[in-house]
């Protein structure tokens, strides 16, 4: 009997799968301590940043620009242009440019094009713009949907299909802003949720016919940080919401409900996010310089331990990320 059950396929099978798992742990393990292999030259690369006014994109455009690479910064809004321009080197390029305006990224694109020397392509794309808004789904109209996908999703397609030649040139990176929201989906975070599930499948997707190219691509999954996207959750747009919806929806919800909204913004969302969004703007730094970079980067604890709760089992996700009433 001992004889037949050691050679059971299915046993030897599992044994194979456990081995494997075991050093690929291993692996893991010994390679968060050996020293990173890091590309030479920052001075003959050129980097594209979408989303510069604030946050993540302004700090990663300021270090990469302190590092010494060419910085090209796009923003929305000529105020965060000129703040960024005031802050950086004359090396740095911001210029405007909506990432919901096909018509725009193309012009752009030639911009761009007689900026970078022709031998040299384009070394990185971060994408990185986008908004959030979080309230219950039926809140939201479905123009409300389209709209932060346009930005988050399709914007972040459309810039990247149209810079690919460019970074095909350079074997370059493309790094793109994704979220523990696309791993999970709690309650109030539907329509941000859709478009980040959008960027994993489409960054999974890119990464793997990127490989014939020699390009590598990267997605960011932070945790909640304290950037002006999610300062702008706990002011006016969940009151907007609110007021938009029927009587009748208004009467199916309670005031009470809107009072429960307003709290879990501000004490579960706002208050237990991170301050220190240099832990984001590090990784990106380092799936820019590392001659091997990660497919993902899972930023901060809380990232890691919804990492670890999107692999259990629905009815336990389900309830971990109960409604909040």
């Amino acid at each position: 009997m001992a004889d037949s059950f050691s050679c059971d396929p299915c046993f030897l099978l599992l044994l194979l799968a456990i081995s494997i798992f075991t050093l690929f742990v291993a692996w893991l393990f010994l390679r968060s301590f050996l020293p990173k292999p890091k590309i030479k030259d920052f001075h003959k690369k050129y980097v594209l940043i979408t989303g510069c006014d604030s946050g993540f994109g302004r700090r990663t455009a300021i270090l990469l620009d302190e590092l010494g690479f060419n910085v090209i910064a796009t923003c929305l809004t000529t105020q965060g242009k000129e703040g960024l321009q005031e802050v950086c080197s004359s090396r740095l390029i911001a210029a405007l440019m909506d990432v919901t305006d096909s018509e725009q990224i193309r012009n752009f694109y030639d911009e761009v094009k007689k900026i970078i020397p022709s031998e040299e392509g384009l070394w990185a794309v971060v994408n990185n713009a986008g908004y959030m808004t979080l309230a219950p789904l039926e809140w939201f109209k479905l123009e409300d949907y389209k709209k932060m996908a346009d930005t988050n999703l399709w914007g972040l397609i459309d810039v990247t299909k149209t810079f690919l030649p460019l970074l095909k040139k350079a074997k370059g990176r493309i790094v793109n802003f994704g979220s523990i929201a696309g791993l999970v989906s709690p309650a109030t975070f539907a329509p941000y949720s859709i478009t980040k599930y959008g960027v994993e499948a489409f960054s999974d997707a890119l990464r793997r016919e990127m490989v014939h190219w020699g390009v590598k691509v990267c997605i960011m999954e932070p945790q909640a940080f304290q950037t002006l996207l999610l300062h702008e959750l706990t002011g006016k747009k969940l009151v907007s919401l609110w007021d938009g919806i029927s009587d009748d929806m208004k009467k199916e919800y309670g005031e009470e409900y809107l009072e429960h909204c307003k709290r879990y913004l501000v004490e579960g969302v706002f208050k237990k996010s991170s301050k220190n969004i240099d832990l984001v703007v590090n990784d990106v730094i380092d799936a820019l310089t590392s001659r091997d970079p990660r497919p993902r980067y899972l930023i901060g604890r809380q990232a890691k331990i919804v990492g670890f709760f999107s692999l259990l089992p629905t009815v336990v996700q389900d309830y971990i990320f109960k409604p909040i009433m």
